[in-house]
């Protein structure tokens, strides 16, 4: 725990700690192939140019063979025609394969993917608190650590005590399946048994109850602490400092005033009450340190009932999973306006996913994550503390514009930036350098002033342990931070300790 600040710290404010109980494995798998291979598939896309000339070189070979293609053919000429252009086809693919470079570079993708996706799956099947001890010993053994973590650039260097984690809980609350969407819905009556016949996945995921998911990341972060010292030998104290933020979709709780069926019964007032109540006594950003650096995690007995304030930093929403930021008019709308409403008066940070990508569930949730839903949040509630993350992907270039305007936006009346408690961040935007080429082209076409403006509202983030489907191992991405030339080493201080400081305890 933080006792006194010799050296800043470094902030990881976008990161994941699951197991395998805790992640829809659905829409897991889809994101595998969505955000993973698919996009990889698209790169290799130009290939498929070839078919037609592949196709057009087959005809060719059937017509210098003398085989004539009438005007008008019967359904059996058709389909042995068709055959004979196909084998062509694949006799061409199989000798274009053929050729080294292609073949080495196709295989050298697929074993990199499915080694990526084992390495994914073997750290989410380990203890929470051995995941946090193997990526503490990670970071040691690949950076030769000593005491903190050191950013060299043109002769100077930032030192940092301790990496500040941030693990974001998501909400994957009561989800039923679909069989138009391939996905989870929720649903509030029992399953037919004509339902399950003509379903072709008979069984589904019921519920995903958050309260498991809480348990095992505070039982994780309790065994960090513990047990740490049994496997890293003369380094006291803990590299990590961990303060994970609660996951909430509104949809899963019911109101004071209203009454739901389908076993809606938590009320959204009594979670935020029992985990944030106290944080209305935090009347400074150091008072609020000092109740959160009071917790003895080491201390947790695994009773999620003695979990209380300032075991949680903040909150997380993921829109994927079905989380409306901004619903038409009625309960879905007061759920979410009280939820706000409260964060403010607070001072609660709230983290929201904000990418095309990710764990999506139902296709209609798509554009719950559009930057677009939540300028009509931050309309209403512009005090809001809130970061959109992954800067809107890179795949979504109008959402990176549109976030970027609404972080330059000026308010008319002060002439001051309108949206002063705004962030980004760019979790999973850095598995290479190239995207952190991209993200430099990006801001190099605002002038100066504007794009200090950005630098000052992005944070630094990681999306692990989710990030590991494109990256192997937590320090690499953390070296490619470090070693990055498309940020000043003061803009890299900036994103990964005064901004991050700003989002997580200033209001």
């Amino acid at each position: 725990m933080r006792k006194e600040v010799d050296m800043p710290y470094f902030y990881d404010s976008h990161c994941h700690m699951m197991n395998l109980s805790h992640p829809n494995l659905t829409a897991m798998i889809k994101r595998t192939f969505n955000d993973g291979l698919k996009r990889k598939l698209f790169l290799y896309s130009p290939t498929l140019l070839l078919i037609p000339l592949l196709f057009t070189i087959g005809l060719k070979i059937l017509i210098y063979f003398g085989i004539r293609i009438p005007e008008k053919i019967n359904f059996l000429d058709a389909f042995v025609i068709l055959t004979l252009i196909a084998a062509v086809i694949v006799i061409m693919f199989f000798i274009i394969f053929s050729i080294p470079v292609v073949r080495a570079k196709t295989v050298s993708f697929v074993k990199s993917k499915l080694s990526n996706i084992m390495n994914l799956l073997a750290i989410m099947e380990t203890d929470i608190g051995d995941c946090l001890i193997q990526m503490e010993e990670d970071l040691r053994d690949s950076f030769a650590l000593n005491s903190g973590l050191i950013i060299s650039g043109n002769g100077e260097k930032k030192e940092y005590e301790k990496i500040v984690l941030t693990p974001l809980i998501m909400d994957f609350g009561l989800k039923e399946y679909s069989e138009e969407n391939v996905s989870f819905e929720p649903r509030l009556g029992p399953i037919s048994l004509n339902e399950k016949i003509k379903s072709k996945h008979p069984y589904k995921v019921r519920w995903k109850p958050i309260v498991a998911q809480v348990e095992d990341l505070c039982i994780g972060i309790r065994d960090y602490y513990v047990h740490r010292d049994k496997y890293i030998e003369g380094q006291p104290l803990p590299l990590f400092q961990i303060i994970p933020f609660m996951g909430i979709n509104t949809k899963n709780y019911s109101m004071k005033d209203h009454s739901e069926g389908g076993g809606v019964s938590m009320k959204l007032e009594h979670i935020l009450e029992d985990n944030f109540g106290e944080f209305k006594n935090d009347a400074t950003p150091q008072q609020r340190r000092h109740s959160i650096d009071a917790i003895e995690w080491e201390k947790f007995n695994g009773d999620i009932e003695s979990i209380g304030s300032h075991f949680f930093l903040g909150i997380k929403v993921y829109p994927p999973l079905g989380f409306d930021p901004w619903p038409d008019e009625g309960l879905e709308r007061e759920k979410v306006c009280y939820l706000y409403q409260f964060c403010i008066d607070n001072n609660i940070p709230i983290t929201a996913h904000c990418s095309p990508g990710g764990f999506l569930v139902k296709n209609e949730y798509k554009d719950f994550s559009s930057p677009y839903k939540w300028e009509s949040v931050l309309k209403k509630y512009g005090k809001l503390r809130l970061n959109l993350a992954h800067f809107g992907g890179v795949e979504k270039s109008d959402w990176r514009k549109k976030i970027a305007n609404m972080i330059l936006e000026i308010d008319p009346k002060s002439g001051q930036y309108l949206y002063e408690n705004f962030y980004t961040d760019i979790s999973y935007q850095g598995v290479d350098n190239e995207s952190y080429i991209k993200l430099q082209r990006f801001l190099d076409d605002y002038d100066s002033a504007k794009r200090r403006r950005l630098i000052e509202r992005i944070i630094f983030g990681t999306d692990f342990m989710i990030n590991l489907q494109d990256i192997n191992a937590y320090s690499a991405y953390l070296d490619y931070f470090f070693q990055t030339k498309a940020l000043t080493l003061e803009e890299k201080d900036m994103l990964c300790n005064k901004n991050a400081e700003r989002f997580l305890f200033l209001s």
